[in-house]
Parts: C-alpha cells; structure tokens; sequence
C-alpha cells in the first residue's frame, strides 16, 4: 500500500490529533498521506490544531470524484469518518471500492441523542429507513471502526454489518497536556464535576438526585457544573478541583470531557449509556452505573468518598488508562486496523 487518504468529519481536537500522529506515523513508514475535509463550517482558531492541510470536499461529490481519480486505485486506503451523515460519502465509499482501494469506515454507532418520541421516532428510522440508505456502503468496506467503542454494535448488526468487521476504537482527546494534580483525598468528602449542557439526554437530573440522597446520608458533597461552552484554562481549574467527573448521558455515543478528565488525573463515574465507559471496563479507571439510576450513581459516589482505598486503585486505573489512551498511543493502534496489519 502506497498511499492512505483520510476523508475526515471535521478538523476539531476530537480527531485532528490523531490524524496528525498517524500522518507522521504512516509517512515513516513510506507512505502517501492525504487528508480531505468534509464540514466546512468555520471553527474557532483555538480548536483548530496541528497544521493539517485539507482538501476541502463537503458534500460535492465532483470534488471528491477528482480526489478518487489522483489518490484512488489498488495500493490505496480510504477512511471515511462521516459515512451516515453525508449521500455523496456514501456514494464516494463505494467508488472507491470499485477503483481497487481498501475501504475503512470510521464512525460512531448510530444513537439518537435525545429521548421521548424524537427517540422513538430515531429508533424507527435507523431500524427501517438507514439499513437502505446505508447499504451499498456497508458491503463496500472492509473495516468499521467504532468511534462509540464497543457500545451500538448490535445497532451496527442491523445496519448490515459483519461482527468480524467491527473494531472497538472510540476516540482521542488531545487535553493530554494537561499535568496530573495531587489531589487531596479527605474521607467523607467529595467533589464533583459534570459537564454538558443541561439537554434531557445527558441525564444531569440522575446526578442531582444522587448528591441529595449523598447528603442526606451525611456525606459532604460539592458539585460544580459548567454548561455551554468553558474555556480550556478554566476547564483545567476545574479538573484540579475536583475529586471525581460524572458522566451521565443517557444516551451518547462517546463523550470528549471523559477523556480530559482522565488525562487529568481524575477518576469517571459514568452511565452505561454512554460509549466512553469502555475506557473504565477497560482500565478499571472508575466506576459505571445504570443508566437514569441515581440511587446506583449516589452508592458509588458515598463509597468514593468514604472508602480512600476504593478511591486509590481508582486512580491506579487513570494513570493506566492515560498512559495508553494518548493521540500517539492510540494512532499506533488506528493505523494497524486501518492499514490491516
């Protein structure tokens, strides 16, 4: 393989990290490396990172033919990171496919981030509607790596795809700057961040229950919680702060902040319905509850605060969990599974 062209969702920190690692990466190893860009909208300087160059695509499928026609063909890879979203990716995946190329999806499972009857009516529409739309595109890949980790694989099954061609991935932060603080640890007292805008689907009601039966059980709580957008440094306050990062997404496919926590040196409690809990099943890197179960998210927390040693391997787990969850780390692996080695 000579070349690998990257066909990217956006240039934001959630990836462009990792693209640049792997860049470098696939370069050392002889190859060609072409990054085209599919969201157009303009992003603030301070989110974009890394010196990238783009070819910028969107969804004009002419644009992406005359990619196809100069970097596609055999000894080639395509990743394409935005397969549901755009008609015209679609049709490029399976063009690309036809011209000799290797093809890799790299998505996130389908999830419908938001509850009541838009849910329901979500739930219709990747059960019925999406498997068609999607299907010249799932038999034309060859790899599906999972931005949600290993949660939605049963979602990707009715899609159409092999379980053989699901690879667990998710994503990678590039906080990893920030230094890890010696925290505190007092029994009987606990910190709390959560972040996120108060949408119902992020389940911040689950934690503000839990901290009220927390204090009535006696136990010393405080929360903050940032909503919209926070700025870095203040963000980087905040990870000092506090003891621990809750989680609560009720629904969401993975969750950027848990990993600036970790790489923060704190340890997540997070729901199950969230993708980004692989990484505490992984690393043990703290704690998962059932999802809307605040009397379960409230035991975890009393126990955080009351048991040092529970709270100590914890944050053995993070350092592991840190250590390995890097952009560099974890291009290493991206570019194995892309490349097929």
């Amino acid at each position: 393989m000579n070349e690998l062209v990257i066909w990217a969702h956006s240039e934001c920190r959630s990836n462009a990290a990792l693209y640049a690692e792997v860049k470098r990466l696939a370069e050392a190893q002889g190859l060609r490396v072409t990054m085209c860009l599919w969201d157009e909208m303009p992003m603030e300087e301070s989110r974009k990172s890394h010196g990238l160059e783009w070819i910028k695509v969107g969804d004009d499928l002419q644009k992406g033919r005359e990619v196809l026609a100069a970097h596609g063909g055999k000894g080639t890879t395509h990743v394409f990171c935005v397969y549901q979203n755009s008609a015209v990716w679609r049709q490029l995946i399976v063009e690309a496919k036809a011209s000799g190329a290797r093809v890799v999806v790299s998505a996130e499972a389908p999830c419908e981030m938001c509850v009541g009857l838009k849910a329901l009516a979500k739930r219709a529409y990747y059960r019925f509607v999406l498997p068609w739309k999607v299907r010249g595109c799932v038999k034309a890949a060859d790899v599906f790596l999972n931005a949600s980790g290993n949660s939605g694989i049963g979602r990707l099954r009715r899609l159409g795809w092999a379980r053989e061609k699901i690879v667990p991935f998710g994503y990678a932060s590039d906080f990893n700057h920030v230094e890890h603080v010696e925290h505190v640890v007092k029994s009987g007292v606990i910190r709390i961040l959560h972040t996120g805008v108060e949408t119902p689907y992020r389940g911040f009601e689950t934690l503000e229950k839990a901290v009220d039966m927390q204090k009535k059980r006696g136990v010393q709580v405080e929360l903050r919680h940032t909503g919209g957008k926070v700025s870095e440094e203040e963000m980087q306050k905040l990870y000092g702060w506090a003891d621990v990062f809750v989680a609560c997404g009720l629904c969401e496919p993975w969750g950027m902040r848990v990993n600036d926590a970790i790489h923060s040196g704190l340890p997540i409690v997070i729901s199950s319905g969230m993708g980004s809990k692989w990484l505490v099943e992984q690393f043990g890197c703290g704690a998962v509850f059932r999802r809307g179960d605040a009397k379960e998210l409230a035991d975890i927390l009393e126990r955080m605060a009351k048991d040092i040693d529970y709270r100590k391997r914890l944050m053995s787990g993070v350092s592991a969990a840190h250590e390995a969850w890097t952009p560099d780390a974890r291009a290493k692996v991206w570019l194995n599974e892309v490349l097929g080695a």
